[in-house]
């Protein structure tokens, strides 16, 4: 098994990647080969400093230009149609858009940035009509769970198995209909990568085109997919080694002989910290027990993971990865949304992951009155 230590100069992609693109006409053709072209009116003073930024293969990359006369005009060229940040130096509003090598207008007020109207990007036109209907079912299921009073982390729960069919199923007519187009790779990200539904998300990447397969975006999927089924249950967990809260060295490989519960997550992740009061009485009434609690903190800050260990009480074992979900570590164990969970076996392989509430109590209780 491949020993990964962590070190925080290391740059593993992030979520923000792309994919392949659609071929629509002649003339948008052409233009990949001479990049992108944004132009269009801007009501802002002479001088503002309107940026295009975006991640690439580990990498950030950026293009500005200048707002004369109220208009502006940025050229720059992409890899891939990729999703891609529009700035300003004003104020600190963005406006997120899926962007290929095309000539696209932006109109708009730098007062009011995030509500510059785009046009003529077909990619982008294509996953705000996705995103539009995904949100309107989305709003449905939390107005479901109010009228039924369903709990919120129920995942057997109907309210819950219908939002999730309705989900699944737009995708994957979303995926069949364009298999060629970077929105098709985001869509899967969006609905089944970062809810870490693997068989759905693998379900959805066999109908992307072969060349879409091929494209930076599609491959991140592949990669959650196989990762996912390297730490499935029965798997040998990945060794790992990271410093404690105190400096000390953890070597997963060191507690061989005991069974382990390992927690990702994060200062930021509210579902995270709301499980946190559970854990504390899980591992008090464990303490003596063949078991060792182990959280793993996804803070890139390292001042905010120690605030909120201290706030939430965490008195056992305590690591960070400063690579968060960016990292060696998270990618091995396909760690791609929060809170994230597993727990292992003396001989370090996984009896189960993604127990959380009552099921993790109930899964704690069995493990020991088996054991015992």
């Amino acid at each position: 098994m491949k020993n990964i230590t962590l070190k925080a100069t290391r740059i593993i992609p992030g979520l923000i990647i792309c994919c392949s693109i659609l071929v629509f006409t002649l003339t948008i053709t052409a233009f990949r080969t001479g990049g992108y072209v944004i132009e269009g009116e801007m009501i802002a003073p002479n001088g503002t400093k309107v940026s295009l930024s975006y991640e690439y293969a580990g990498k950030r990359f950026a293009d500005s230009a200048l707002v004369k006369d109220n208009r502006i005009l940025l050229k720059g060229s992409l890899p891939e149609a990729l999703q891609c940040t529009l700035s300003n130096s004003v104020n600190q509003q963005l406006k997120i858009i899926l962007l290929d090598n095309e000539t696209i207008n932006l109109r708009g007020k730098v007062a009011k940035f995030y509500y510059s109207e785009v046009s003529g990007a077909k990619e982008d036109v294509l996953f705000n009509t996705f995103n539009k209907e995904r949100l309107a079912i989305t709003g449905e299921y939390r107005d479901q769970l109010k009228a039924t009073s369903t709990d919120f982390y129920d995942r057997n729960s109907r309210v819950y198995l219908d939002f999730n069919r309705k989900i699944d199923s737009l995708t994957l007519s979303f995926v069949k209909e364009y298999p060629n187009a970077a929105a098709a790779s985001l869509a899967i990200i969006n609905s089944h990568m970062n809810s870490t539904d693997v068989l759905r998300a693998e379900a959805c990447y066999a109908h992307l085109s072969e060349r879409a397969k091929r494209s930076y975006y599609a491959k991140r999927i592949k990669a959650f997919i196989d990762a996912s089924k390297a730490i499935a249950v029965g798997k040998q967990a990945p060794d790992f080694v990271l410093r404690d809260i105190n400096g000390k060295k953890f070597d997963l490989k060191d507690y061989r002989g005991k069974y382990l519960f390992i927690d990702f997550w994060a200062s930021w992740c509210k579902p995270c910290r709301e499980e946190h009061p559970l854990l504390r009485q899980l591992n008090t009434v464990y303490q003596g027990k063949n078991i060792v609690f182990v959280s793993i903190s996804m803070d890139t800050n390292e001042k905010n993971w120690r605030q909120a260990v201290a706030d939430d009480g965490l008195s056992w074992v305590q690591l960070n990865d400063p690579l968060a979900l960016k990292g060696p570590l998270a990618e091995a164990y396909s760690v791609m949304a929060l809170p994230s969970n597993l727990i292992l076996d003396p001989k370090g392989k996984i009896l189960a992951t993604k127990l959380r509430g009552q099921p993790l109590s109930d899964f704690l209780q069995n493990l020991f009155k088996t054991n015992n």
